[in-house]
């Protein structure tokens, strides 16, 4: 069969270089699974039998990164592209179930495709031609993860390709082979010795997939290793918990929908090393869970000067996608979330008041009354805002100020 990839300007002209000067030269993994996927590629990596020393004199005349150059890789700067292009190598053992302890270079593309983790991200191709040793092109027609060889040894090698063979068959909606399928089961306490930053990562790649609910049905016991709360979670509990993350439109909404019966998010989220911004947007949503929706100007208000205007919209979509996974049992509250959101629309589009930030009074001019500073500024204020949502002062500074007079 011939194949065809539109390989990019910049990575044809390393791949002549590195042919031009007597070497072989593939473009390799990920690029070409996703060029016969049809997916546009983020990454060109050249794979090749010219070693590292050679790699940079056939470059020198490009700016180069020394990636890993113990590893046989080196990345190269054509035209703006950063291009990863690594020796043939064959690795040696991994007693940390993550590097290998060594590598030893080669001059056969075949031993470089066996140490790669799946058969679809075990094909290279040039100008010749493709080279599939393992199956990787029928594995790609037929929507299959498969470990190159055998899988115990795979996932022994580096226990993050348990979760990495989970978020391919989640983000490229594909089926997980039996044999791959069995293995994982047995070794998923590999993802012990895994960096908690690089779980994250992978995890955080898993749940953006359109599969993501039948892996994470199907794979709980994996998810256990690393969120061990989850254990907890009764059959029907985590069906209801992963039919509402369907409905997320984000990261952090769906991290929130798993986490937040847990009673422990923001914990979990630390422990696994998450940016502080998540955690934030995480906790918040979590703290405010149990507030009730009412399609009420002023209770919307209130709901807004205590939450902010972006965790009030996040709010509405977290209690919206808890409600939508039930949708026969909870048709009012999706009706009542319905019109909140066309109130607070109208709130917005009106420019209404509804926190001291849009007050048109503030402590200044309090204190320019002649009243001291102190909390005393920020209780006549609240109330002054307050008397505002309810609609009983318009938001005038002339009008809130002879109110202030009143009342010194």
């Amino acid at each position: 069969m011939k194949i065809n990839i539109n390989i990019p300007r910049e990575a044809k002209i390393a791949l002549n270089i590195l042919i031009k000067n007597g070497f072989e030269a593939y473009v390799v993994g990920g690029c070409v699974r996703d060029s016969l996927l049809g997916i546009v590629p983020n990454d060109w990596d050249i794979t090749t039998s010219a070693k590292p020393g050679e790699i940079i004199d056939c470059f020198q005349n490009y700016r180069t990164i020394n990636t890993g150059l113990k590893h046989g890789t080196l990345t190269v700067i054509i035209e703006g592209m950063q291009i990863e292009i690594t020796t043939y190598r064959i690795d040696g053992r991994y007693s940390d179930n993550r590097h290998p302890d060594s590598v030893f270079f080669t001059d056969d593309v075949s031993y470089d495709l066996k140490r790669r983790d799946f058969t679809i991200n075990s094909l290279a191709y040039n100008n010749n031609g493709i080279v599939d040793l393992f199956g990787g092109i029928d594995n790609i027609k037929n929507k299959i993860i498969k470990c190159v060889g055998d899988p115990d040894e795979r996932f022994n090698e580096d226990g993050l390709r348990i979760l990495r063979a989970l978020r391919f068959a989640s983000v490229l909606e594909f089926t997980i082979d039996h044999e791959t399928s069995v293995s994982i089961h047995r070794n998923k306490g590999l993802l012990n010795s895994i960096s908690k930053e690089r779980i994250a990562n992978e995890f955080n790649k898993f749940l953006t997939g359109c599969n993501f609910y039948k892996i994470m049905i199907e794979y709980k016991d994996v998810v256990e290793v690393f969120i061990p709360y989850v254990k907890g979670f009764d059959n029907d509990t985590w069906e209801n918990i992963l039919n509402s993350m369907r409905f997320a439109d984000s990261l952090d909404l769906k991290l929130t929908l798993l986490l937040y019966k847990t009673n422990c998010a923001e914990n979990i989220l630390k422990k696994l090393k998450y940016d502080g911004a998540t955690v934030k947007k995480v906790r918040t949503l979590v703290f405010y869970k149990d507030e009730e929706i009412l399609p009420d100007r002023i209770n919307i208000k209130r709901q807004l000067n205590k939450m902010g205007y972006e965790n009030y919209v996040n709010f509405l979509k977290f209690k919206s996608t808890v409600f939508r996974s039930q949708s026969d049992k909870y048709e009012q509250n999706l009706i009542n979330i319905k019109n909140s959101g066309k109130i607070l629309n109208d709130i917005v589009v009106n420019n209404e008041c509804y926190s001291l930030k849009a007050l048109k009074i503030n402590g200044k001019d309090l204190i320019e009354l002649g009243l001291s500073e102190g909390a005393i500024l920020g209780s006549i204020l609240n109330k002054i805002l307050n008397l505002v949502i309810e609609g009983k002062l318009k938001n005038d500074r002339n009008i809130l100020i002879d109110r202030v007079k009143q009342n010194i």
